[in-house]
């Protein structure tokens, strides 16, 4: 505990310029943490589901995102243009945090057609994202300064737990309140709604914590050109084999995730309270095996221990996908808490291969191609899944003496065996993928 003291006070300190840039990203995190779950995840589901937005709309809506954020390829141009960005990149972000809360929350209100109403969301919601589209590619480039190799992986590990556990806490006793209000009306609707405009107030500390550590000098191109975003990290074979383990991960995300909450919520019938307290339990394995996971980094390398932590992940993600309401509490359980100890290790290592084959130079263009490739990975994923649901909402099949209803829960295991490949896949090119300095 003693040395973990030391290990936090050097890394985190109001005295060292660059200790007190990562002080300020660590609380970035948690408050970014604590945004997207009040305005996003299974309570941005149930506003949807309480203004009568149906499944495949809901699916609509999560792509939307994904078409959006493709405008990262114009933003190492755009940004190459100015040699100070803190005020523009706050602009941005604030823009963003305003049109996913207010915009996004008073739009059911006012627009009572539902066509239009749809109409209005997916405006919003596509806007919104084009916002945020700049601020992570600029926001990236300027903080990686602040994640040396040699802290990265505590820094990751501490932002994670310190997220999950924090933005937990506060979720569960918000979905407490919210299962308790469901008897009484509009109260529930309302009491979300709330929360939704308190995410601002936490948006714009968001905001100037982002805005907090000191500015690094850019490296500026001579003639930036478009293509330089796809060309110049296809030239980084390590860097692209390790691109493939991020397309497959976010594709299956991408292809189970919104429906699986609406499912959850709807078919099985899970509490807000008991989903939010699975979730908030994550902080509580961070602090009991982030220790366990960041040995087996040191002893053996990011990518076993990724298809390592994935081995244990994958196979209970199949599983999840045969929840049923009569047993979903102690299997749910079962599942999750399998998932939590494993995503410790998928989650910090993951979160390492943007950064792990990352020049020095052009940070801006390989961040847009990092992103264009999650988002496209997660488009791809998304629209996969609502045309799926489509030509499955009426479909059943019975497994283990239960009929499921919908295609969600075949989503559910398709994502679960998709994962599994990428733990193969990491397995078996193992010194392909790893630094050269790793791979001798």
């Amino acid at each position: 505990m003693k040395e973990t003291g030391i290990s936090f006070k050097r890394v985190y300190n109001f005295k060292d310029p660059d200790a007190r840039g990562r002080t300020s990203l660590l609380i970035c995190t948690v408050l970014s943490g604590i945004i997207a779950q009040l305005v996003g995840g299974m309570f941005y589901t149930a506003f949807l589901t309480e203004h009568n937005i149906n499944t495949v709309s809901i699916g609509i809506l999560s792509f939307l995102p994904y078409i959006a954020n493709l405008v990262v390829i114009f933003v190492p141009s755009l940004l190459n243009k100015f040699p100070k960005r803190r005020g523009i990149l706050a602009f941005v972000k604030i823009m963003y945090y305003l049109c996913v809360t207010v915009g996004i929350t008073l739009l059911p209100t006012l627009v009572k057609n539902e066509s239009a109403r749809l109409l209005g969301l997916v405006i919003i919601t596509f806007v919104s994202h084009v916002f945020n589209a700049v601020a992570s590619v600029g926001y990236t480039a300027w903080h990686v300064s602040f994640l040396p190799e040699e802290y990265r992986a505590y820094q990751l590990s501490a932002g994670q737990f310190a997220s999950a556990l924090i933005s937990g806490i506060f979720v569960l006793a918000s979905g407490a309140i919210s299962d308790m209000l469901v008897s009484m009306g509009g109260a529930r609707i309302g009491f979300i709604t709330g929360l939704r405009y308190f995410a601002l107030l936490i948006a714009v500390c968001d905001v100037i914590c982002l805005s907090l550590p000191r500015e690094i000098e850019y490296k500026k191109a001579d003639t930036p050109h478009l293509i330089d975003v796809f060309s110049k990290p296809f030239k980084n074979k390590k860097y692209m084999l390790t691109m493939l383990i991020i397309f497959a991960y976010n594709f299956a995300t991408g292809i189970h995730s919104s429906f699986a909450q609406v499912y959850m919520l709807q078919n099985i019938e899970i509490s807000l309270f008991f989903w939010n307290f699975l979730i908030c339990t994550y902080g509580l394995f961070f602090i009991f095996f982030t220790g366990f996971w960041q040995k087996r980094i040191k002893k053996t390398s990011w990518f076993t221990t990724y298809a390592i932590s994935m081995l244990i992940f994958a196979p209970m993600q199949i599983l999840y996908g045969f929840a049923q309401p009569d047993t979903h509490v102690p299997m749910l359980l079962f599942v999750k808490f399998s998932q939590h100890f494993a995503a410790v290790g998928v989650n910090v290592t993951f979160a390492n291969f943007q950064y792990i084959h990352l020049p020095v130079g052009d940070r801006e263009n390989y961040t847009s191609f990092y992103l264009v490739l999650v988002y496209t990975a997660s488009l791809l994923g998304t629209v996969y899944g609502t045309i799926f649901t489509s030509f499955t909402e009426n479909f059943s099949f019975t497994a283990f003496g239960y009929t499921y209803q919908t295609g969600t829960p075949l989503l559910i295991i398709m994502s679960g065996v998709i994962m599994l490949g990428t733990a193969v896949y990491a397995l078996a090119f193992r010194k392909k993928l790893e630094p050269d300095r790793l791979a001798e």
